[in-house]
């Protein structure tokens, strides 16, 4: 039946059937969420490790040479350790262990391919990585010859360079040169230099053993000096590499040679 002012619905119906759904919405909501958090809930239980302290226990109670340090660490002595890598060899990508190597004294190399490791490069390879430094880095300035270039930069061929090596702590001037580089006045061969030669300590270690054990060798010196010329050692480098001396420095210790 339609109202005296000729509408279906009035006014007051519409804002009560508003309130009305409204109210609805609201308990439709209500009545999900209490039927969400009524839902049975995982609990938490701690896990019980003594199993897997069981295991670990039966797969290390054979093993010897090792103590635990904390949870987490083990320390194994380094006699015990070199008899492992002896019997077993090294599978570094096996593995990651954090582990302490506790050193006491030095122990005697095992095994053939522990012995071959600590030799380092032959002497063969050596010169041949020798020859390649030289030419990329020395060329330029002594020539590929050895010769140098007369008054500017000194020859290291027809025998120099071998008796250098050869002379008493010319070893060590040799090594020191090639890292601090070299200022001063020298005579080579009747002619004076009196240039500056700048520090190569850019190089490795092994590259300046090789490149002085190749110039000692090459061209015309192994037949121009009598008796054994020196090899370098990349450990030697190492041990003059922290000297901080300055090419005035690696002069005053340049030993007499006859030339």
């Amino acid at each position: 039946m339609a109202n005296q002012n000729g509408t279906l619905f009035s006014e007051r119906d519409v804002r009560n059937a508003f309130i009305a759904t409204g109210v609805g919405m609201v308990a439709l909501v209500v009545f999900f969420l209490v039927l969400a958090t009524s839902q049975p809930q995982g609990t938490f239980q701690a896990a019980d490790d003594q199993a897997f302290q069981a295991t670990l226990t039966a797969a290390t109670e054979n093993l010897e040479g090792y103590e635990l340090v904390g949870d987490t660490r083990a320390r194994i002595d380094i006699d015990h350790a070199m008899q492992l890598v002896a019997e077993r060899g090294v599978n570094l990508e096996m593995t990651n262990i954090n582990t302490e190597i506790e050193a006491e004294g030095t122990p005697e190399p095992a095994g053939d391919a522990v012995l071959a490791q600590a030799e380092g490069p032959s002497l063969e390879e050596k010169l041949t990585q020798g020859e390649t430094t030289y030419s990329q880095v020395c060329s330029a300035c002594h020539q590929p010859t050895g010769a140098g270039v007369p008054g500017a930069f000194p020859p290291l061929s027809g025998g120099h360079a071998a008796r250098l090596a050869q002379a008493e702590g010319g070893y060590e001037y040799m090594i020191n040169t090639v890292l601090y580089g070299l200022q001063g006045a020298i005579e080579v061969g009747g002619m004076t230099y009196n240039g500056i030669m700048t520090p190569h300590a850019f190089l490795p270690d092994d590259q300046v053993a090789g490149v002085l054990t190749y110039v000692t060798r090459a061209w015309d010196n192994e037949g121009a000096v009598e008796g054994e010329i020196p090899e370098f050692f990349a450990e030697d480098v190492a041990a003059l590499r922290d000297a901080g001396l300055t090419g005035a420095d690696v002069y005053e210790t340049r030993p007499a040679v006859n030339d």
